[in-house]
């Protein structure tokens, strides 16, 4: 395990054997201050555990605005990734998390939908445990002890432990998306998914 940070692409990307190849570079409106200075470069790495991975990123010159995406480089068909957890083995499998992927912990409802300042990231299980364990944080604050604010953080505070057995399901809605470990399964995106897809698109567009 590299780590139990909830963002590993940094050490994921530095320890490629290869020096990156620039790919593409251009200048774009940046979404924050509006100007033509965001400065835009897309790099392939070539990583353990996944192969080619393309680093997209971008940053203003003039407000300083940054953002960074990964993905992996050749795409698959569209699927439905799913892991089911059974103690910390499972909490170690690592994974490249795409933009537009949406991630469910089906047992407890949990969901992250891609909006539009999502980006992709490394990490592992428990990294996705802790993302959600922030956000839980973040919605209980100044009501920690309520029921269900209290109920939700104790289980993520478990899990992460590995004391609690759940499934994570990916909907990787463009194949970019992938999870290394043997407790995995793929599948072809489902009405499931295609649920997650649309409270998605009703959070990016209303409807």
């Amino acid at each position: 395990m590299l780590g139990s940070r909830d963002d590993l692409t940094e050490d994921i990307l530095k320890s490629s054997k290869k020096e990156p190849k620039l790919i593409f570079q251009e200048k774009a409106k940046c979404p924050r201050c509006g100007s033509l200075s965001l400065v835009i470069k897309e790099y392939i790495y070539s990583v353990p555990y996944f192969g080619e991975i393309l680093l997209s990123q971008g940053e203003c010159e003039r407000c300083g605005y940054k953002y960074r995406d990964v993905r992996i480089l050749n795409a698959t068909d569209p699927k439905k990734i799913i892991i089911n957890v059974n103690g910390e083995e499972e909490l170690r499998y690592l994974l490249v998390k795409s933009a537009t992927s949406a991630i469910l912990i089906k047992e407890k409802g949990y969901k992250m939908l891609p909006g539009p300042a999502s980006m992709g990231f490394i990490t592992t299980v428990e990294g996705i445990l802790l993302r959600f364990l922030e956000a839980a944080h973040v919605a209980c604050r100044g009501r920690e002890l309520e029921p269900g604010c209290k109920d939700n953080i104790e289980w993520l505070k478990r899990a992460i432990d590995g004391h609690e057995k759940f499934t994570l399901i990916i909907c990787d809605f463009d194949g970019t998306s992938s999870v290394k470990g043997k407790n995995v399964l793929e599948t072809s995106i489902d009405s499931e998914c295609e649920e997650l897809r649309g409270e998605s698109l009703q959070y990016l567009y209303g409807r």
